[in-house]
């Protein structure tokens, strides 16, 4: 079997075909082709030849390793003029538009966030630590479904300590499902205010609010669902 085929059912990249293997001081370099030929803009979605092609530009992505050795994805896209977001680079079904990572990578980092902390996951990939918090919010703003928010009945509502020095988190539980659907930094009635303004009009559905003793969340509840009973 052809090392390129090999590859190409190893990687499984989308819509991409194998043509070149080079070993490196640098990693596996993997050079493939996109089978697309239609033209794509990256920022609002037109194809069609209108989409004039401007220039070429060799791209390139991180990707899982492959053994003890990083593996790079390489590939030459075309720049697109689009009459309504200007020249823009092709976008690739493997990865994120305008990020450096495969998107298999991506997923990975994200779910390895859920399982432990920054500093071994950097380690452990090779990366920088600032670029898993990248990743991370990357990945949460393409696959957060908006959704989780809808027909809250009973939430429960308390903060976590994420780092030395008074640092919190407030988050926001929904009882039906058991998962954490929504959070951010404080501990607050401001901070939770957020939460309601966030839901708009979808709180209405709300009934029962659980949280702990403090009064900061409950002046927000009070205001934000009035008729929801705290628990």
């Amino acid at each position: 079997m052809r090392v390129s085929t090999a590859l190409n059912r190893l990687l499984g990249l989308p819509a991409a075909s194998v043509v070149d293997v080079a070993f490196t001081g640098e990693g596996v370099i993997v050079t493939v082709r996109l089978r697309r030929r239609r033209r794509v803009c990256a920022g609002c979605g037109q194809t069609g030849r209108h989409l004039a092609i401007h220039d070429r530009r060799v791209k390139r992505w991180r990707h899982l390793d492959l053994g003890a050795s990083r593996c790079i994805i390489e590939c030459q896209l075309r720049l697109l003029r689009c009459p309504d977001c200007g020249v823009r680079i092709e976008p690739v079904p493997w990865a994120r538009a305008g990020t450096q990572h495969t998107r298999d990578f991506d997923d990975v980092v994200a779910w390895l966030a859920q399982q432990m902390a920054t500093t071994p996951i950097a380690g452990l990939l090779r990366i920088g630590w600032d670029t898993v918090g990248r990743i991370v919010a990357r990945v949460m703003a393409d696959e957060l479904d908006e959704r989780r928010l809808d027909g809250l009945v009973a939430i429960g509502v308390d903060e976590i300590s994420y780092r030395r020095g008074q640092r919190y988190l407030t988050c926001v539980a929904d009882h039906h499902s058991g998962t954490i659907g929504w959070c951010a930094p404080g501990r607050n009635s401001a901070t939770l205010q957020d939460f309601f303004t966030e839901l708009g009009d979808r709180k209405a559905s709300i009934r029962a609010v659980s949280i702990d003793i403090s009064g900061e969340y409950q002046r927000a509840i009070g205001q934000a669902v009035p008729d929801a009973e705290i628990c």
